[in-house]
């Protein structure tokens, strides 16, 4: 990369300026998932892949960019499917990858390394939480164990690593045990090929699916695996700026920090290497929403799901599905509000609502499905539309962490409609399914729903006492909000969208605490940088407070926050 941070530094000096929560501990609440239980964010590879009716695996998918790793074969297209399947894996495509890697077996049977790639598409991958060992890896092993006596050393040493991840118990009971024997051994190899890129790239990826989402603690400092891998990331890409895993794994490895601008580089160096991979594309989304770029969000979102249909059309035998688009119209409307771009945000919140509704009715029994759900809801929220939000549909009766989210929506709009009676009504609905049993069982490694339930409870209870006049009520209900969203651990969407500072500082303006909504609002800045709500709030605040030459420098940056947006809003919230 060109440019380096003092990001250590800069990590423990903002550390103690706030205390939130990022990451708890990942043993609270477990739930019984099935094999290889998957985060919205990438499926894993379907293990059902079977050739064309011209019996290829896979196609020469456009656009995975020119990255390339030598592999001991004589067959040239052996080659290309490869590193097809290498970049693929990087690229968390994984379905793809593997029927890249078949691809390749195919064309040269001798291959080592197209089952060493099969087996690693096979294995644990950073979005999946629980995973067992399909049986079905075991054939691969032997084929590539076989073929591996005429490779080259090099090839010798990943395929003992590789093995090393799994073992012929099909019950997958010492897991953890064998992902660490892996690392071990990968660790070993960076040491002997210290001038390897990709053996350095897997050992990230090999710590980091030991560790998946959980690299800073509650105040904002690292976890003690997390700067060593941000480092390897940095090493690799001062070699290979275009290192597609260095590029994407940093991203993930600093997402959460409060130095969210480390990898804003990678993002637009990834959308440009590898232009038609969905996932690398959509990628590039983490951090622009990240760092207030959020119009810039809604844009790669749109491109990620065409696509992710692209290839989609191109490989029918593969069945990619449309699972994806679930993820990028989930940060594509979470982008689009955050810019108040009402009409975009509807548009791709609504087209996840139906994908939910139709294909995927099923996953709506969890909690986090149901909050994808109610996305059209928030964006009209979001943006003030509050007879839009009366006019919603009730969720259907057994979705019960949805039913409280329309209660929340529908109880602020009673209270901006001015009908407190309604409102009161919606908030004591609310309440009542606090106790709903689904809404304690946390969406490992992730929240469960009742964190951001209590928010929802929160929030319009404070808005309700504040229509009602009891002022410092409001504002204790509201702190109480800021509590309860710092203990969430940070995911991406956010579990809840609207920041709860941004209710506080707004309800702080109106009693005229400026001095108070002007901290707020520097605190939610340093949470979420560049956000264009807090950026007028804190504008506001100083011009209450008449600081008008240090309210004149962010006047042009919530303006540009929200030059794509449908209107200026008033305040931080409507």
């Amino acid at each position: 990369m060109k440019v380096h941070f003092l990001f250590v530094a800069s990590v423990f000096l903002l550390a103690g300026m706030l205390s939130f929560r990022f990451i708890t501990d990942h043993q609270n609440n477990r739930v019984v998932p099935d094999n290889r239980s998957f985060i919205s964010c990438a499926p894993p590879a379907s293990l059902d892949l079977r050739p064309d009716a011209s019996g290829k695996y896979a196609p020469v998918f456009p656009g995975w960019g020119t990255y390339s790793y030598p592999v001991h074969t004589s067959s040239d297209s052996a080659r290309l499917f490869f590193n097809q399947g290498l970049n693929m894996y990087y690229s968390y495509h994984l379905t793809e990858a593997l029927a890249s890697f078949k691809e390749a077996a195919r064309h040269d049977a001798s291959c080592t390394m197209a089952y060493w790639g099969q087996a690693l598409s096979m294995g644990p991958y950073y979005n999946s939480y629980v995973y067992k060992m399909p049986a079905a890896v075991l054939p691969v092993l032997a084929q590539m164990n076989r073929a591996a006596a005429n490779s080259t050393e090099k090839e010798k040493d990943l395929v003992n690593a590789i093995n090393k991840r799994y073992s012929t118990d099909t019950t997958d009971s010492k897991r953890s045990e064998l992902n660490r024997a892996y690392a071990v051994a990968l660790a070993a190899l960076v040491k002997k090929y210290p001038g390897d890129a990709d053996i350095k790239a897997l050992y990230v990826d090999a710590v980091m699916l030991e560790h998946s989402w959980d690299f800073w603690n509650n105040d904002g400092t690292p976890k003690a695996w997390t700067m060593e891998l941000v480092n390897d990331c940095d090493e690799i890409l001062k070699a290979h700026p275009e290192h597609p895993a260095a590029l994407h794994y940093q991203i993930h490895l600093v997402e959460a920090s409060l130095h969210p601008e480390k990898a804003l580089h990678n993002a637009d160096v990834l959308k440009a290497a590898m232009p038609g991979v969905s996932h690398m594309v959509h990628m590039a989304s983490h951090m622009y929403q990240r760092n207030g770029l959020y119009a810039k969000g809604v844009d790669v979102n749109q491109a990620a799901g065409a696509l992710q249909t692209e290839y989609d059309v191109m490989a029918p035998n593969l069945k990619l599905g449309v699972f994806s688009l679930t993820h990028f119209n989930a940060v594509g409307s979470f982008c689009a509000m955050n810019a108040n771009m009402y009409k975009k945000g509807g548009e791709m919140a609504g087209q996840l609502h139906h994908i939910l509704a139709t294909d995927y009715k099923a996953r709506l029994s969890n909690t986090f499905f149901q909050y994808l759900y109610m996305l059209p809801m928030f964006t009209a929220i979001r943006s003030g539309k509050w007879e839009a939000v009366n006019a919603m549909p009730e969720p259907d009766a057994d979705l019960h962490y949805a039913l409280l989210l329309d209660h929340f929506g529908k109880g602020l709009a009673s209270i901006k409609l001015h009908d407190t009676a309604a409102a009161g009504q919606q908030l004591q609905a609310l309440k009542g399914l606090l106790k709903d049993s689904s809404l304690p069982v946390r969406n490992l490694p992730f929240n469960a729903a009742l964190g951001s339930a209590k928010i929802a409870a929160a929030i319009l209870e404070g808005e309700l006492f504040a229509a009602q006049g009891r002022m410092d009520a409001a504002r204790q209900s509201l702190k109480k909000a800021v509590v309860y969203e710092d203990e969430l651990i940070y995911r991406e969407p956010k579990d809840w969208p609207i920041p709860a500072r941004h209710f506080l500082g707004a309800h702080l303006l109106k009693m005229k605490q400026a001095s108070g909504a002007e901290n707020v609002y520097r605190q939610d800045l340093a949470l979420n940088p560049g956000n264009g709500w807090s950026l007028l709030g804190l504008y506001q605040s100083l011009m209450m407070q008449h600081k008008t030459t240090a309210a004149r420098k962010y006047q042009p940056a919530f303006k540009r926050a929200f030059a794509h947006a449908d209107e200026l809003p008033p305040a931080s919230v409507y």
